[in-house]
């Protein structure tokens, strides 16, 4: 079966909603910024004189809506002089759209400087989600938005959607004064520099940067206009009615808990699925994961501080969001008001609670339900250990997979796998292989106390390195155990990992070393949190099911960019052999020097030159399959 009859299918799922479908277009142009005390007005928290990459000087970006089953076009203009750029559309997992995925050396070239791109594909995937960029460490930058899918003929969304009367989003960043490509460079130099603790938190683009508050700020960079009140953004409620807050985690290395002071939280979505509703007094989250929870204005009308603090660093800073009761009396913001209660940072307590309370509504309401009764045998079980080593050739600090450090081709990983597949005498899939690639062990090649060091096992010169993956063929079920280790100075981190191209089951979750003999049977086969970012706590391990449906190059990583550049993650590359020839756009940074040749099907116009300012701009697109 070939990749369009794939697609064909999962059209046909929403044929009910056909006669509904639209099309939703945005038009997008990415500036380089910096705000100045001249014009202190780009800047999100006091500090001046910081690069930021901005969509249409939006901060969080615009956002995207549609209904599932919407085609959604973007277009957008890249007009930084140095930044190469591509577009990740995270949770939606693009069945059947192998080449729309927006990640740079997988599925697509980046688009270089001063370039456009336009992306189109359909919508398949309802819920809370967010587009980023995906080339190295630009959404830290201030690329990125929120997305929001609704989904009309959903039962369970239908009936959420009479339980509240409004809803916003809350985004949530950590923000550093470095930007992003400065950040890089110190991970990839010798000696290290770590990124460090961000400068200030953002919720929905706002904070402050303490030091600017004070006193004395000789010698900071801080605009004249700093204050609570200019730069704390509000969301405003109204006595008595309900709201339904999407929280989303754009943060680049931190999870946090977010609490609102006198108002108690129901979850009741994850990603894309309605949960059975629990009520919380805070929450965690973790980078690049999001959350529904619904907030009844019960309270007094007034101001009440929304805060976040860490969890899993000892360190970071608050982020502050005013919830603003309509007609309460005008009043300066202060830090002086009551504030909420969050746990201490290290304590896992409050994450556990939330992961045992999170039980999908409607498990049975899913195509891939059956991958939870799965028998045993037909499961395949791939132990992924993450480790911190020393790159021994290039005398660089990196993180392993197995013992393997990713790379990024300068070939899609996805166009690669194509042509190995189809070429003259090779191997049928999954026995292809695939030129200048490193296929990942299933398994640890050298397996230890994963609560030691692993120095003293192991060694810090561990593993190999390129452009790595593991093959899949497809509808197999694939069981992945994420396990935790120290890092190279003793610490144990939180790793926050997301999967392209396809949801999962969070089957499992547990403390010390994962034993294939035991720690199975505790798993929740019934009605476990169906998502695509998960967590997994410092010394743990977390297990999640899937089912190889979707044939492509679907990357699985770190969401935290620092530990993703340095090497945490990999490729699944599911069934080659099941895709239509790759559009010229996949191919365009090596065939066509960024300027494909137009497509054969007349619903797309040819790659054309425009005009920007005094910029040649030149177009490539990411091509529909047809």
């Amino acid at each position: 079966m070939k990749f369009s009859s794939l697609f064909a299918s999962a059209i046909l799922i929403l044929s009910n909603a056909a006669a509904a479908a639209k099309t939703v277009e945005y038009s997008w142009t990415l500036k380089p910024r910096r705000a100045s005390a001249k014009d202190p007005s780009l800047s999100v928290d006091c500090n001046l004189d910081r690069l930021m990459l901005l969509v249409n000087d939006q901060f969080p970006g615009p956002v995207i809506k549609a209904d599932v089953g919407d085609k959604v076009i973007v277009n957008i203009i890249n007009q930084s002089p140095t930044a190469s750029i591509s577009l990740h559309f995270h949770g939606l997992h693009m069945l059947g759209q192998p080449y729309k995925d927006g990640t740079a050396t997988v599925t697509q070239c980046a688009s270089g400087p001063l370039q456009s791109q336009t992306y189109e594909f359909i919508v398949l995937d309802q819920g809370t989600h967010y587009w980023h960029g995906h080339t190295s460490m630009e959404r830290g930058d201030g690329f990125q938005g929120p997305i929001i899918i609704s989904n009309p003929d959903n039962d369970d969304e239908k009936q959420l959607r009479t339980q509240y009367d409004d809803e916003a989003v809350v985004f949530l960043q950590d923000w550093y004064h470095l930007d992003g490509e400065m950040r890089r460079t110190g991970l990839d130099s010798n000696p290290f520099i770590w990124i460090g603790n961000a400068q200030t938190f953002l919720i929905n683009g706002g904070g402050v940067y303490a030091p600017c508050l004070g006193d004395d700020t000789d010698g900071l960079s801080c605009a004249d206009n700093c204050s609570l009140d200019n730069y704390i953004k509000s969301i405003e409620v109204e006595a008595g009615k309900t709201y339904r807050l999407r929280i989303i985690s754009g943060t680049e290395l931190i999870g946090v808990n977010f609490a609102i002071y006198g108002h108690k939280m129901t979850v009741v979505e994850v990603e894309g699925t309605i949960v059975q509703p629990y009520e919380v007094e805070n929450l965690d989250i973790m980078p690049a994961q999001r959350y529904s929870v619904l907030i009844t204005a019960n309270q007094e009308p007034g101001n009440y501080w929304a805060t976040t603090s860490v969890r899993y660093r000892n360190s970071a800073p608050t982020g502050y969001l005013n919830i603003k009761y309509k007609g309460a009396q005008a009043a300066n913001l202060t830090l002086d008001r009551d504030m909420p209660v969050h746990p201490a940072w290290d304590v896992t307590e409050p994450t556990i609670e939330l992961e045992n309370n999170l039980l999908t509504k409607s498990p049975n309401s899913y195509d891939d339900y059956d991958i939870l009764s799965a028998d045993a045998d037909s499961i395949r079980r791939i132990i992924v250990v993450g480790t911190q080593n020393m790159d021994q050739e290039l005398d660089l600090l990196r993180w392993a997979a197995n013992n393997v450090t990713m790379t990024m081709s300068k070939t899609p990983l996805v166009t690669q796998a194509y042509d190995a597949v189809t070429s003259k005498g090779q191997k049928s899939w999954p026995d292809t292989i695939i030129p200048g690639t490193v296929v990942v062990p299933e398994v640890p090649p050298n397996p230890f106390n994963y609560t030691e060091p692993v120095q003293d096992s192991v060694g810090i010169f561990n593993g190999d390195r390129g452009f790595s993956y593991i093959p899949l063929t497809e509808n197999e079920v694939v069981e992945v155990v994420l396990q935790n280790a120290r890092a190279l100075n003793g610490v144990a981190e939180m790793h926050s990992w997301h999967l392209h191209g396809h949801p999962f089951y969070v089957v499992g979750y547990g403390f010390g070393t994962f034993d294939e003999a035991s720690d199975p049977k505790s798993y929740n086969l019934i009605n476990p949190v169906r998502r695509d970012t998960v967590a997994v706590l410092p010394l743990g391990w977390t297990a999640i099911r899937f089912k190889a449906n979707n044939p492509g190059a679907w990357s699985f990583h770190c969401t935290q960019p620092a530990h993703a550049v340095m090497g945490m993650g990999f490729t699944f590359i599911t069934s080659p052999d099941q895709l239509e020839s790759p559009p010229d756009a996949a191919r365009s940074c090596v065939e066509t020097s960024l300027t494909p040749q137009a497509q054969d099907d007349d619903s797309f116009s040819a790659a054309a030159i425009l005009a920007a300012g005094n910029a040649l701009l030149l177009s490539f697109f990411v091509m529909a399959v047809s």
